[in-house]
């Protein structure tokens, strides 16, 4: 059982998950933007972001209802998903200022989908809460499926020789 402070805090770190998930949406978009040879697949990419988002407000929304489903796993705080944003919003500034090569954008994306606060989503809650469960289970996915296509790129990329 979560405590009301636990709750509260918990809560406070999903609504940032979820905003960060956004603005790694925006970084795709602006990927889909400036390449036009990966444009769709930069912007399926984008939608399936912004679904993460909606997943987590929706986690969140499942949690607040019903508390008594789950206990705090793995500690996750504000500070660390601040520092994750930072610096997702300075590759972010990179690559609208247009110093960034394909490859190495392809590299950046590939590091921000192992991040740190990707991998932990599953831990920071225990819960058997089916709905909650399968919310996740669709966002650890997806983002298996985003690291495995960006690779596929970077591997296509190396064969032809080309940045």
């Amino acid at each position: 059982m979560i405590t009301s402070t636990g709750l509260q805090n918990l809560l406070a770190v999903m609504t940032m998950m979820a905003e960060t998930e956004r603005l790694i949406a925006d970084f795709y978009r602006t990927c889909a933007d400036l390449w036009e040879e990966d444009r769709e697949f930069w912007l399926s990419i984008v939608a399936e972001e912004e679904k993460h988002a909606a997943n987590l407000d929706r986690m969140a929304r499942i949690v607040a209802a019903r508390p008594e489903r789950f206990e705090i796993g793995r500690p996750f705080n504000q500070a660390a998903i601040r520092t994750v944003t930072a610096g997702i919003e300075s590759q972010l500034k990179r690559l609208k200022e247009d110093r960034v090569t394909r490859e190495r954008l392809l590299y950046m994306a590939r590091d921000m989908e192992a991040s740190v606060m990707e991998k932990f989503y599953g831990e920071i809650v225990r819960t058997s809460d089916v709905e909650y469960l399968t919310l996740l289970k669709e966002i650890t996915q997806e983002t298996i499926d985003h690291k495995r296509g960006i690779e596929e790129r970077i591997q296509a990329l190396k064969k032809e020789g080309k940045p």
